[in-house]
């Protein structure tokens, strides 16, 4: 056994019963938030759901100032907003990127199972009784709360509620911009789609591109045989251990959009070497930002 330095070990004892005296944390004391956010509830009217927005605008952004700013609306909020607001702020050391408001939507879910049961519902372009039952035999939720289907009410929240909330609350501009992973990114792709032109830099990231039997790649093909152009600045991703259900899929749509030859289209790719479907969302977020919102001259 490795004896500690006679000075190291003097330390130690000096610090144990300070550490074994410390008492516990009170419950009055005040919790830690992230400077410079503030944070909105709403209940939509289109569907009856409950919405929390985090909201960071620039640090440039001030009350006495009139310049209006871009929107970047982030899906999962809870979890990948603070993943935005630490990426923005390393990358702003160097003025990496255009001032930009950060949105994130959520639904104020404190519980796993009620995020995963509220994406479900409003990510889903459509319903699927049959995955429905199975992931909720899966996850052990409750077969009345796993319910697929509200993405096409969930874009009409977007369209109808949450977007012109935040243009009269902030100085903004009709520069919108959406993200989303996962089921997240399965919308992000729907919405691209189904409202072009609403978002004109959307972030796709390891979309659910299984869902329904791969639907949206018909879709996007509907799309490309009544449209000539798509303006939006497009950047997809996925981590290269997310397999063979993540991966492909992926890579197909970015050749897919990129052979159409959409007037004011552009898309950027990447697969984010050695990355998870979970440990990538970090990456996915900074990058994100990198691509979409990179300084320009």
């Amino acid at each position: 056994m490795r004896c500690l330095p006679l000075l190291s070990a003097l330390a130690l004892a000096l610090l144990v019963p300070a550490f074994a005296a410390a008492q516990p944390v009170p419950e009055t004391a005040p919790l830690v938030g992230l400077d410079g956010t503030h944070q909105v509830d709403l209940v939509s009217e289109v569907n009856g759901h409950p919405y929390r927005l985090y909201v960071a605008p620039p640090e440039a952004y001030a009350a006495d100032d009139t310049t209006r700013y871009p929107v970047l609306y982030i899906l999962d909020g809870r979890r990948t907003f603070p993943a935005a607001i630490t990426a923005r702020a390393f990358q702003d050391i160097y003025d990496g990127l255009d001032d930009v408001i950060l949105v994130g939507i959520g639904n104020g879910e404190q519980t796993f199972d009620a995020w995963f049961a509220h994406r479900w519902r409003d990510y889903t372009p459509s319903a699927n009784a049959a995955t429905d039952s199975a992931v909720a035999v899966q996850s052990g939720q409750p077969p009345e709360t796993i319910v697929s289907g509200g993405g096409p009410d969930f874009l009409r929240v977007l369209r109808e509620e949450i977007l012109p909330f935040v243009d009269s609350a902030y100085r903004t501009t009709d520069d919108r911009g959406l993200t989303g992973q996962s089921l997240g990114g399965l919308f992000a792709v729907y919405a691209l789609f189904e409202a072009p032109g609403l978002f004109q830099r959307v972030g796709i990231h390891s979309p659910s591109l299984w869902w329904s039997d791969g639907e949206t790649f018909a879709r996007e093909a509907a799309f490309a045989e009544a449209h000539t152009a798509l303006p939006a600045h497009v950047f997809l991703s996925v981590g290269s251990e997310e397999g063979d259900a993540m991966v492909p899929p992926m890579e197909r749509l970015a050749e897919g959009l990129r052979s159409r030859g959409h007037d004011g289209l552009t898309v950027d790719a990447v697969v984010f070497a050695d990355e998870t479907h979970t440990s990538v969302v970090p990456a996915q977020v900074s990058r994100t930002l990198r691509v979409l919102y990179g300084r320009s001259e």
